[in-house]
């Protein structure tokens, strides 16, 4: 099974990025001088590109190969509810479900090792689960 993540960004979300990923345009370039390495080069004319354009608008793609992920309406309807609804913890998202907590967090725990989701610390040390990406698209 191919999952393709897909997430929209502006141009200047991603310069953003190569800013705090490189410093900046000119030690990008440089880092592709020395190195030669074709992933600094398309970075490079990228962020030239994107300097121009800030509002432009890019979908970037992570594939994912794995035969292990299934994805039953239960977790789409989980990572529905984590996209369209912002839940602040993983007790709001089961609320949100009308789902018990305890059954609801080793799918949200198996989502989050498949890649589809990120926990990241809320308020009082809450773990709110995000979802990343604006689409995902399952080839079989």
């Amino acid at each position: 099974m191919i999952i393709t993540l897909i997430k929209k960004q502006k141009g200047y979300e991603v310069i953003k990025e190569f800013t705090e990923k490189y410093g900046s345009l000119k030690e990008l370039e440089r880092l592709y001088k020395e190195t030669g390495n074709n992933l600094f080069l398309v970075d490079y004319e990228n962020w030239k590109f994107l300097r121009d354009n800030p509002e432009e608008e890019l979908e970037r793609g992570e594939i994912k190969i794995t035969n292990k992920l299934t994805l039953s309406d239960y977790e789409l309807e989980i990572l529905d509810f984590i996209k369209n609804e912002h839940p602040k913890s993983i007790r709001e998202l089961a609320r949100l479900i009308n789902k018990d907590v305890r059954s609801i967090h080793p799918k949200i725990k198996e989502l989050e090792e498949d890649g589809l989701i990120e926990l990241v610390k809320g308020e009082k040390n809450r773990k709110m689960p995000v979802l990343n990406y604006d689409e995902i698209s399952i080839a079989i």
